[in-house]
């Protein structure tokens, strides 16, 4: 649980609060963009919610913060009435899972529901709560993890749902040896008729991105949405293995169509039907400028 003794000095006053032992992991930013923000390398409460809608995003803060940095000082009416809604729908059949794991840094985990068998995209935390709304969204048949950085709670996901694993022969390590379905090679792969594989090593050697439906693009640590400039980008910072490849993977997904980014971090975003291309040149452009 959050500390009101540890609260960052740089908290507005008020019931909602961060304390001193954020990792700045982002994930309260696109769950309450008007409520939290940056300061000194931490997240603060920027604003006190203001609504009943605000304090629903300040409980799905409070929720998925991967340390339990989040707070309420004192009981407050907005809170307790407020609805969390996690795993919270995003679109179609696509939610955002919430719950995230310090163990990936509080990557962002998601559920495709679908009737050939849900697909849970990267691990949250495994936690009661979540465990039972997935149970009641029809649970878990297949994992999609993305890279080896993001698997945190895999394997009792696996254990509880009976799920198969999917990961890339690159990025397999002794914590996910036991991975039932190991793909390799770069040639992307169709699961289904509405799932298909995508190879971008660069991040890392085996890092895959999962296209759905033509329709929305899980895109793990490869490339990530900027919702203040409605563009994309990517991180030379925390490019482990290849930038030089992480360009010419990210070349391959100009092939693709999708309307929705998924990233493993920040907040996901959505474009006009024709606008990815566009989005992805961009990008490209920006990439190949960076040494």
């Amino acid at each position: 649980m959050a500390s009101v003794q540890k609260a960052h000095p740089e908290n507005v006053p008020g019931p909602l609060f961060v304390d001193t032992t954020c990792i700045d992991c982002g994930t309260c930013f696109h769950l309450g963009p008007e409520i939290f923000r940056e300061e000194h390398d931490s997240s603060v409460v920027g604003r006190q919610p203001r609504d009943l809608g605000e304090w629903s995003e300040a409980k799905r803060a409070i929720l998925s913060c991967p340390t339990h940095s989040i707070g309420i000082r004192e009981p407050a009416a907005g809170f307790t009435a407020a609805p969390a809604d996690l795993p919270l729908l995003i679109a179609g059949e696509v939610y955002y899972c919430g719950y995230t794991s310090r163990d990936s840094y509080g990557a962002t985990s998601y559920l495709i529901r679908r009737p050939a068998g849900n697909v849970l995209v990267d691990s949250p935390r495994f936690t009661g709560p979540l465990v039972r709304e997935l149970e009641a969204l029809g649970g878990v048949a297949y994992m999609f993890l993305s890279h080896q950085d993001d698997v945190a709670d895999h394997r009792d996901f696996a254990r509880h749902f009976g799920c198969q694993r999917i990961i890339h022969r690159d990025d397999l390590r002794s914590g996910t040896a036991d991975c039932e379905l190991v793909l390799s090679g770069a040639t992307p792969l169709a699961l289904a008729d509405d799932l298909k594989v995508i190879p971008t090593p660069g991040h890392t050697k085996g890092h895959l991105c999962l296209l759905y439906k033509e329709e929305f693009l899980f895109t793990g640590d490869h490339i990530f949405y900027d919702p203040g400039r409605g563009r994309l980008t990517a991180s030379r910072g925390v490019c482990w293995y290849s930038w030089p490849e992480q360009i010419r993977s990210t070349e391959i997904l100009t092939k693709e169509t999708f309307r929705w980014i998924m990233p493993g971090h920040g907040g996901w975003g959505q474009f006009k039907k024709g606008e990815s291309r566009d989005a992805l040149e961009l990008l490209l452009a920006d990439m190949k400028g960076r040494p």
